[in-house]
């Protein structure tokens, strides 16, 4: 990697807050990024993997790593492998991860992104789980489009540096619902906290949850134990107090079916950010 190559483009209050919360030192980056390549390289060679080709180590791409673990390269390193493990552990539930084969997961009002962040910088996330048609579309489905929306998301440069939040509004969840998700062999698999704790190259900053019926507090307050404590603290169960949500995040921030003051959620800019045409 030649000294002196553009690997990023952050500048300001985002690079003052990769600085002093991420450890990153601009003057060490493009060392750090070649510490990283080397020690994923001899780990590839290691393993014996066939065609290493197939794993990104291009400059862009390992800085999400060195972020997400703070500029500490053996971390980054695990992450790393740990990125590339999950999916070839579960290449038989994820398939092709490609946008537009799951176009209808985007549109069908499930899932939002605003289109502004929050007061720390953070992108924000919002969820209706009860607009997601899981008679029609399986769960599967679901898992592909929230992890093909994570790897976009974390294209963004100001996402890995501030972080992303994601706010569950469960109102509205049946338990037929909630009964059929917790029976399938992903919810036993434990997929998505998994990818969470372990492999994922970014940085979840809080997951909140609003009307959340009996039945989706109790499974998570039986899970929750079993998290990891960085990951417990970040997951905050509202129920339909949103003056404590809004200790949070600003209600301003939020649209109107989450107890904001915005405009109603609406999937175009997501569908606009993962490069589905408008219908």
């Amino acid at each position: 990697m030649a000294e002196g190559e553009q690997v990023t483009a952050i500048s300001g209050a985002t690079l003052e807050k990769a600085i002093s919360e991420l450890h990153e030192d601009p003057s060490t980056r493009l060392q750090s990024i070649d510490d990283l390549r080397k020690l994923v390289e001899s780990d590839e060679e290691a393993e014996g993997l066939v065609d290493p080709s197939l794993r990104r180590k291009d400059p862009k791409f390992l800085l999400r790593f060195l972020r997400a673990k703070k500029f500490d390269v053996e971390r980054a390193r695990a992450l790393y492998s740990n990125y590339y493990a999950f999916r070839a552990k579960h290449a038989d539930i994820l398939g092709t991860l490609e946008p537009r084969a799951l176009d209808h997961m985007y549109r069908c009002g499930a899932m939002s992104l605003l289109e502004h962040r929050d007061k720390t910088g953070c992108a924000v996330m919002c969820f209706k789980p009860s607009l997601w048609p899981m008679d029609q579309y399986p769960l599967t489905d679901l898992v592909r489009a929230l992890l093909i929306l994570l790897d976009r998301l974390m294209e963004d440069e100001e996402n890995q540096v501030h972080g992303l939040r994601f706010v569950y509004n469960y109102e509205g969840v049946s338990l037929y619902q909630v009964f059929t998700v917790a029976r399938s062999d992903l919810a036993r698999k434990g997929i998505m906290v998994e990818l969470i704790q372990e492999a994922f190259p970014g940085r979840f900053k809080g997951l909140h949850f609003l009307n959340q019926p009996w039945y989706i507090s109790i499974p998570l307050s039986i899970i929750m134990p079993f998290m990891k404590a960085k990951l417990r603290e970040r997951f905050h169960l509202h129920g339909a107090d949103y003056a404590s949500l809004s200790q949070h995040i600003d209600l301003q921030d939020l649209p109107s079916d989450f107890g904001g003051e915005g405009p109603p959620s609406s999937s175009e800019f997501l569908c606009t950010l993962m490069g589905l045409e408008q219908i």
